[in-house]
């Protein structure tokens, strides 16, 4: 991990990101590069004269949110690390800022161990999501990544990789479109879901989606 991490802060609430900065470089390690009143402000100001290792965003803002940013850093080739601050914790939220490159999200009344993870989980492993076991999400550092997703690939069957995608598509399919799509019964749907809960170590179709994108698994979500 490097040392210091330097980490922008970008939030419309002047007290919140004075209140950040304090305590993100209160803990060590960290420094505050620069903060930004909404992601306007910040798409205005790139090429960003110190490239951060993580930019914080609120979701939350005016003129320019933090979905309407990632959706620019999209359109113009952006790939900074972003952590999310929000309120909304919706799965359908959360599953569209994954499948616009957020690296993490973390609720805005989250404790500082909890932010201190998801910051270092985020740098040292790539992704921050409180579903996944910490060895879990570390232990693919070990290994190449095109070799973890063999691994992942021959531990699950062609229908739940078929499964898994429909899952990810941006349609956003419920359960019982996917099963007429596959041609199964919706109970068989839910074994597929059941037995990737299992082998990936998640507990909902966030914890899927993000676990696809991690490795790739959904070729339109890479």
């Amino acid at each position: 991990m490097p040392d210091p991490v330097s980490i922008i802060l970008v939030d419309d609430h002047t007290i919140v990101r004075k209140g950040l900065r304090t305590l993100i470089e209160s803990m060590g390690g960290y420094t505050i590069e620069s903060e930004f009143d909404n992601g306007k402000f910040l798409v205005d100001n790139i090429p960003l004269k110190t490239e951060p290792h993580l930019i914080i965003m609120d979701l939350a803002m005016p003129q320019m949110d933090g979905k309407k940013t990632m959706e620019w850093f999209v359109e113009n080739c952006i790939s900074y690390p972003v952590l999310i601050l929000t309120l909304d914790t919706s799965e359908r939220t959360i599953i569209e800022l994954f499948r616009l490159g957020v690296r993490g999200y973390i609720s805005k009344t989250c404790s500082a161990q909890e932010l201190k993870q998801a910051i270092d989980d985020i740098i040292f492993s790539g992704y921050y999501h409180n579903e996944f076991m910490i060895n879990a999400m570390h232990s693919g550092m070990k290994e190449t990544e095109d070799d973890r997703k063999k691994k992942i690939l021959s531990n699950i069957t062609d229908r739940e990789r078929q499964f898994l995608q429909l899952v990810c598509d941006e349609k956003e399919y419920t359960y019982d479109q996917i099963a007429d799509i596959i041609g199964v019964h919706r109970r068989t749907v839910d074994g597929y879901r059941e037995a990737l809960f299992e082998k990936f170590n998640v507990k909902s179709k966030t914890g899927l989606v993000l676990f696809a994108i991690k490795y790739g698994l959904a070729p339109h979500l890479t």
